[in-house]
């Protein structure tokens, strides 16, 4: 059969590179997918250390401006 149709097995043969070209693309891609989800995850994780950290800074904050306020309140009120 080999030798009756070598069209065929031309087109065989062609079909099976773009396979493997296409099998070692998707294994690139998923190396890339993995990559990049590992970076991502990284960054998301540092934006929430710098959220919980921001939401300390802000609670600090308004403890002081609370502070101001109400001795502003009894500086006012003896006047």
């Amino acid at each position: 059969m080999d030798k009756e149709n070598p069209v065929a097995n031309y087109q065989i043969e062609a079909i099976n590179e773009l396979l493997n070209e296409i099998k070692i693309e998707q294994t690139n891609l998923s190396e890339n997918l993995q990559k990049n989800f590992s970076v991502i995850m990284s960054k998301l994780m540092k934006m929430q250390e710098y959220n919980k950290i921001e939401d300390m800074t802000n609670q600090v904050f308004e403890m002081r401006m609370s502070n101001i306020e109400d001795l502003l309140f009894k500086i006012s009120s003896k006047v």
